[in-house]
């Protein structure tokens, strides 16, 4: 955006062009000498060359220091600091610039805060930011307030055409949107010179999604142009998924899979549970497929959700930190029906599911969790987002009705702290105790914080004062609560499917990305164990022309097989590099054999400390069966926990009867193939290559935190 500015080289008095405001000033071996005299010194840039701010992004200083504890740098009133490394020798300090507004600000530095100290600043360097659209035109995935598109940039003046084949009843989808404050833009559209849509666009926050008739040209070979101009030459442009369709025969279905975050498959009614929580998807249950047996390859929902969109073990995509995202060499589902030619969305209520796991990929729209945010008011939601998740939905499918599309929908109603709203809550709940409860759950948080919600023991309850039964009791009826009202609106959004008409050609698929915990193996919420109440997720598929046959599948599968499975089913081709299998045989009738292991896993969290949950400070791998389940932790006496614990599913899913000791054999060779499968995820993984890490903003973290996800890394 500007050329760097650097002062370096100072050899005379003629060099020295730095303003001294308090200290000595002077050069040595083409050093800036700056020393404090009873004061700490201060140096103040020269006037010129004038530096706009808003061009450059950070200011480097490369120095020695002889004494002092601190580096300061101001830009205006925005000041900078970090302490000095260690003395006598140089080092770089960079102090990172965020000025938005133009205009000349002064640049002081104070190299030390030592009253007599020396330094000598081999150089000072202002680094220009890089040009955010460096090209006349190209492709960048870009966001307004979390809502994310597929773009083609332009500098304006513009035109970019197309000739084309316009099918009959052909209509244009196009979004717009300008980056600059002050800088309108006019966009529009021609076809053969002859103008379909025009709009100047003023807003720099929002998306204008706009619509163009093109069915009088059906038939026809045509010119199509996208025209910007502005008062300020070279202003940019965003046109965002311009998309020709048309309305024909449906030929493949549309897809939607839709997340429900914590939702354990045993507080499912779908599932047997006792109390009615998820009526729909009973229904949509007993006329599709209820896969009883489905677990999850990660218990909390940054690894899990991106092994279900991946189809990668948790080991092999290795996200562990908060920060971590896919890896390059992943394929995701959106990435392979977009190229199969479907329309894609996003609409995520849990950070972990969007752009800072890397899971935007192959997505056309993206409304983040804080578009979800806008969406919802604590008033009318409480906890839940699920309604909100629709608002943003419903209008994206009124305008993509007509051609194959993949919605991927998360919501996160069951996740803690368990509010849900009126008329929902009264169903499970005694809303008197409401108040009490909201005060309790607060009240119990303490050093244990990274679980997805308020993580403590009974004895911990005890120790504060609360009746340990009739706080879990009342969680648990809340939560209960929190599945209903999610229930109800996945309904309205069928519902919205039907009214559309599009409602017999989609696949819904409903999954859960892990459970939660009340007290089954000792503690709240999830993500610090393998046991069943946390890796039991939810896993139904319904669609009356793919699925003929209701079935309920008692099979072990996995959430990795979801992408595969879908990919059959649309007749589409599977990537190689899935490690899932698919489940159309089920569909089909056909036997169905089991290539891989059924296996899930949890690895250190890297903020885990002593006092916290023993499980987070280590690994643990889980292999099962419809027999065994072998609970492995190769480091657990380090941490007070067993190294092998068997469970034998037939008798006791609940897992409470550890017999590895009994039943040798078994142990040995699970643990036998445990060995052979990390072996094999080792290879695998270091073919795919790790993703970038992901910056997260206070705003997310705050977030993460609003979830009970506060123990992760920093910005």
């Amino acid at each position: 955006m500007a050329e760097p500015i650097v002062w370096q080289n100072f050899n005379s008095e003629n060099d020295i062009t730095w303003i001294l405001l308090r200290g000595r000033i002077g050069f040595r071996k083409g050093d800036l000498i700056v020393k404090g005299e009873g004061s700490t010194p201060v140096i103040l840039a020269p006037k010129e060359p004038f530096v706009e701010w808003n061009r450059y992004e950070a200011v480097e200083i490369r120095m020695y220091a002889e004494g002092g504890k601190e580096i300061k740098v101001k830009v205006g009133n925005q000041e900078y600091k970090q302490k000095i490394a260690s003395l006598r020798q140089y080092h770089d300090y960079r102090f990172d610039v965020r000025i938005d507004e133009p205009g000349i600000r002064p640049l002081a530095i104070m190299p030390t805060d030592g009253l007599l100290d020396l330094v000598a600043i081999q150089s000072i360097r202002i680094v220009p930011r890089k040009a955010e659209f460096p090209q006349a035109a190209g492709r960048q995935f870009l966001g307004k307030r979390d809502e994310y598109r597929n773009t083609l940039y332009v500098h304006s003046p513009s035109t970019v055409t197309f000739e084309l084949q316009v099918p009959k009843s052909a209509r244009l989808h196009f979004g717009m949107g300008i980056t600059e404050k002050g800088s309108p833009v006019t966009f529009r559209v021609t076809a053969d010179s002859k103008e379909l849509y025009s709009k100047t666009v003023t807003d720099t926050d929002s998306w204008d999604d706009a619509d163009a008739d093109l069915s009088s040209y059906g038939g026809r070979s045509v010119k199509l142009a996208f025209e910007t101009s502005a008062e300020k030459p070279g202003a940019v442009a965003l046109w965002a998924n311009p998309l020709l369709i048309m309305k024909v025969p449906r030929n493949r279905p549309n897809l939607l899979l839709y997340m429900i975050d914590t939702e354990r498959a045993d507080h499912s009614s779908a599932y047997g549970y006792t109390r009615d929580t998820t009526p729909f998807l009973k229904m949509l249950g007993a006329q599709g497929l209820v896969f009883e047996d489905c677990q999850v390859q990660a218990t909390w929902t940054k690894p899990s959700t991106a092994s279900l969109l991946t189809s990668l073990y948790s080991f092999s995509h290795g996200i562990i930190h908060d920060f971590d995202t896919i890896p390059k060499g992943a394929t995701t589902l959106a990435e392979q029906l977009r190229a199969a030619g479907y329309v894609t969305a996003s609409v995520v209520a849990n950070p972990f599911a969007g752009h800072i796991t890397g899971l935007q990929r192959g997505f056309d729209y993206v409304a983040e969790w804080a578009v979800v945010q806008r969406y919802r008011s604590d008033a009318e939601d409480r906890g839940t987002d699920s309604a909100a998740v629709n608002k943003i939905l419903f209008p994206w499918l009124e305008r993509h009705r007509d051609e194959p599309f993949f919605v991927y929908a998360h919501t996160t109603d069951p996740h803690a702290p368990y509010r849900p709203p009126g008329g929902f809550e009264e169903r499970f709940a005694n809303p008197a105790e409401t108040p009490e409860f909201n005060r309790v759950y607060k009240s119990l948080g303490g050093k244990v914080k990274y679980g997805g919600g308020i993580v403590v023991t009974r004895a911990g309850c005890s120790q504060k004062g609360v009746n340990p039964d009739r706080f879990i009791q009342q969680a648990i009826d809340r939560y209960d609560g929190e599945i209903l009202h999610n229930d109800w609106n996945l309904q309205q959004l069928a519902d919205k499917l039907k009214q559309l008409g599009v409602l017999d050609n989609t696949l819904i698929v409903v999954v859960s990305d892990h459970g939660e915990e009340f007290w089954e193996h000792g503690w709240t919420a999830h993500g610090q164990s393998l046991y069943q109440e946390l890796t039991h997720g939810v896993f139904v598929m319904w669609n009356p022309g793919l699925i003929q046959r209701a079935r309920r599948i008692s099979e072990p599968v996995q959430l990795i097989d979801v992408m595969p499975t879908v990919l059959d089913l649309l007749g589409l081709k599977i990537p190689d590099l899935l490690q899932g299998q698919s489940l159309a045989a089920f569909v089909k009738g056909e036997t169905f054999r089991r290539r891989g292991p059924v296996m899930t896993s949890r690895y250190a969290h890297p903020d885990s400390k002593p006092g916290g949950i023993p499980e987070n400070r280590i690994d643990t791998v889980a292999l099962l069966d419809a027999t065994w389940k072998l609970v492995y932790r190769a480091n657990g006496k380090e941490v007070g926990l067993n190294k092998v614990e068997l469970y034998d599913r037939r008798n006791d899913r609940g897992e409470t009867k550890n017999i590895a000791a009994s039943h040798p054999q078994e142990v040995d060779r699970m643990i036998m193939e445990i060995g052979k499968w990390t072996e094999a995820e080792k290879q695998i993984k270091s073919t795919l290559s790790r993703g970038p890490k992901a910056t997260m903003d206070a705003k997310t973290l705050e977030q993460l935190r609003s979830l009970g996800y506060i123990g992760g890394s920093k910005p």
